[in-house]
């Protein structure tokens, strides 16, 4: 894991010395005010789906590969990833992308984690559809192994390694602890579908996730489902969303209703309210600020 962040910074430093690449600031803050069944009420700097508040920089050079390199303000709760460092990766825009970097499974609202990875993108030989495929090394006890995703506005997920789902950010709409399973747990096997439907002003995304083959006894199959509605205000830049998850397994579901409000032109206001199995009450609102 170490080697291959060396070989990255190698290649931009090696990179920017041949050439002189255009560079922004890139910001993403979240700050975020909670409360929840049994707890008191909670200001963090991610918000209630366990997204990080980032900062950083991206570039671009004149041959138009691209670089970003982004921090996270806090570090996460569980040890599934005990970087600060959200991303950092060099990347041929459609062709390849190394170093640290959201993996490529589903919609990224169930499943979210972040690692070392070599990702390339083609096209299968049948039905041209497109192929989004990673090799990944977080190092032991974190994800390891071949992930990826085929097609475009539909779409079938897999993972295949060891410690899988290990991060906070992954499925965090299911618990009311933001923290995630941590080292040495997670799934060696995952499996997605997930579709998105345009009817403007509505849009409707499906996702089912399949976690198998459990690391240790406490992780059980799971067959997760995410059903979200999304409505487009007649202004054309607010919108609200309603989300029902349901996990068949263990049955539990969580209720969602979120709002996005444009207050200026890099500043939104995000409500959130959650309800539905026992502990996962929680209502809140978080200020997004963009550049």
């Amino acid at each position: 894991m170490k080697l291959l962040s060396l070989l990255v910074c190698g290649f931009l430093t090696s990179l920017s010395l041949a050439q002189t690449p255009d560079i922004i600031v890139a910001v993403d803050f979240r700050p975020t005010l909670l409360l929840g069944d049994g707890a008191n009420g909670q200001l963090r700097w991610f918000d209630a789906y366990g997204n990080p508040s980032t900062v950083g920089f991206k570039g671009r050079f004149a041959d138009g590969n691209r670089f970003t390199v982004t921090q996270r303000l806090t570090r996460q709760i569980s040890n599934g990833d005990p970087d600060q460092v959200d991303e950092m990766y060099l990347e041929n825009p459609g062709q390849w992308k190394i170093g640290k970097q959201v993996l490529p499974f589903g919609q990224h609202s169930l499943y979210r984690e972040t690692a070392l990875a070599l990702r390339l993108k083609t096209n299968l030989v049948f039905e041209n559809a497109p192929l989004d495929f990673a090799i990944v090394d977080a190092g032991r006890g974190r994800p390891r192994g071949a992930i990826g995703r085929i097609g475009s506005n539909t779409g079938l997920s897999f993972a295949f390694g060891d410690n899988f789902s290990v991060q906070d950010s992954a499925f965090t709409i299911l618990r009311q602890d933001i923290a995630g399973l941590g080292q040495d747990r997670g799934y060696r096997a995952m499996y997605g579908l997930d579709t998105i439907y345009f009817a403007f002003p509505f849009s409707v995304e499906g996702e089912a996730i399949f976690l198998r083959e459990g690391q240790t006894p406490g992780d059980i199959d799971q067959s997760i489902t995410d059903i979200r509605a999304k409505y487009q205000l007649p202004n054309g830049r607010d919108n609200v969303s309603i989300s029902w998850a349901h996990e068949w397994n263990t049955s539990i579901d969580s209720f969602r209703i979120d709002g996005e409000f444009v207050l200026l032109d890099q500043l939104l206001l995000m409500p959130h309210i959650r309800f539905g199995s026992n502990g996962l009450g929680q209502f809140g609102t978080t200020f997004r600020f963009r550049l």
